[in-house]
């Protein structure tokens, strides 16, 4: 029995003693992993920044978010855009800025250019400052841009006889109809909120932005059944149209005049479920312009026979081209007729649905997105964006589109956050902003933000 006892006791120190050590080695594994897992903490994406680069463009005031402990915001922020289907960037660019256009930038967009001539240009600069009511989760919207926009849909025939005068279809008719040209240049002044409602489980935001719009200048041409026939060696020119034509005169007003003025309303609606997913349309640029003082309007349908006439370079033409004209008394009666009267335009709106999820533990976010111009023969564009998060505060973005007026697009973005400062560049265009001469399109942005 006291053999049997000693055996027991024997056994039993040697298994707590094995049970000792077991709990030991598992403590120590225990620590390690915790350490490991200290060491390389699961990434978690700002908040604040998740969805703000999701949209095609940096310019959009509703696309933004602030950290919780910020009440005050001030954006700096410049874009510019062209987009086309055969026109180079650097036709676009230079039309925009009135630099001189070489015959080979010329004879390079008319071999690409399809049947149809189809280009917008857009450039914004301005200043926005926010201001953020925690207890009514609001935020007010106060800013200031200068806005410029071109567009421009017609046949190629218009193109070649625009850039190249008539003297190329010599013997032969270039068809002018269904021509639109429309310039926009004014001071944007704008003021809005956007409102933010918590239903637990889900999250809806409304924003409306109202602008008045002071304008600077406008040129606005529309034709309808329209042509240029030139008889061989120039011997005559017999020309059918019906134009329209207006222009506001060029050069800022004082603000008291206000020579032409306008409104614009900006408007959005998103849903989301909390960093889930989230939806946003978007509504830009619905308003119209009034042009109240020195218009100048052409407009009329005829037919009028030119004898031993040459049209020189179209981008020449002005308000002034048909005064003058040295011709007899008969043919200029012809001619389209001569008013001031006031005048009024729609702007081309932008509306934008886009929807958005995260992806790897929020470390990318996906948006797919489609777009429409209220532009002539403008069809939908749609693009696809990659955000990634190489840290919490700082991402880079690569997106592809098609549609519009563009071929296609291939676009990069950097973007990076600190305490009280924002920074994000990019292009919606990088093949035309490295390739300008012989691709079509180009884009560049840049935004800078403080906040207090």
């Amino acid at each position: 029995m006291k053999k049997t006892l000693l055996a027991f006791t024997i056994i039993f120190s040697y298994i707590v003693h094995l049970s000792a050590q077991d709990t030991t080695a598992i403590k120590n594994i225990t620590d390690s992993l915790q350490a490991i897992a200290h060491k390389h903490k699961p990434f978690i994406a700002k908040d604040y920044l998740l969805y703000n680069y999701t949209a095609q463009g940096i310019n959009n005031v509703f696309n933004q978010q602030f950290r919780g402990d910020a009440d005050n915001r001030v954006i700096v922020d410049g874009n510019y855009y062209s987009n086309s289907v055969g026109v180079p960037a650097n036709l676009g660019y230079n039309l925009l800025f009135n630099l001189p256009i070489t015959t080979a930038l010329l004879d390079r967009a008319d071999k690409h250019l399809g049947k149809d001539l189809k280009f917008e240009e857009n450039l914004s600069t301005g200043l926005t400052y926010e201001h953020y009511f925690k207890k009514a989760d609001l935020t007010l919207v106060v800013g200031y841009n200068y806005r410029q926009m071109l567009n421009l849909n017609g046949p190629k025939q218009a193109f070649e006889t625009i850039f190249y005068g008539n003297s190329r279809f010599e013997g032969d008719t270039a068809n002018l109809s269904n021509i639109h040209f429309d310039y926009y240049n004014y001071n944007q002044y704008s003021l809005g909120i956007i409102k933010r409602i918590d239903y637990g489980t889900y999250q809806m935001q409304v924003g409306l932005v109202g602008s008045f719009l002071q304008v600077i200048n406008n040129v606005d041409i529309s034709t309808g059944n329209t042509s240029i026939y030139t008889a061989p060696y120039g011997e005559y020119v017999d020309l059918d149209y019906n134009l329209t034509f207006n222009q506001a005169t060029s050069g800022a007003s004082k603000f008291s005049s206000l020579n032409g003025v306008g409104a614009s309303g900006d408007f959005n609606l998103s849903f989301s479920n909390r960093n889930k997913w989230k939806v946003s349309f978007d509504l830009k640029d619905i308003g119209i312009m009034t042009f109240r003082k020195t218009e100048v309007n052409y407009s009329g349908v005829n037919n009028v026979h030119f004898q031993g006439i040459v049209i020189p370079n179209l981008l020449n033409f002005t308000s002034q081209t048909f005064d003058t004209l040295n011709l007899d008394s008969a043919v200029f009666s012809k001619l389209p007729s001569k008013t001031n009267n006031q005048y009024s335009l729609f702007l081309p709106f932008t509306a934008n649905l886009a929807f958005s999820k995260p992806l790897l533990n929020d470390r990318m976010v996906l948006t797919v997105g489609i777009q429409y111009r209220f532009l002539p023969k403008y069809y939908a564009y749609g693009y696809i964006k990659a955000n990634y998060f190489l840290q919490p505060d700082m991402v880079i973005s690569a997106s592809a589109g098609a549609g519009g007026y563009s071929l296609f697009d291939l676009g990069f973005e950097f973007a990076k956050s600190w305490k009280y400062f924002d920074l994000a560049v990019g292009t919606s265009n990088l093949i035309g902003l490295v390739a300008p001469s012989v691709y079509s399109g180009s884009g560049l942005y840049l935004k800078l933000g403080t906040t207090f």
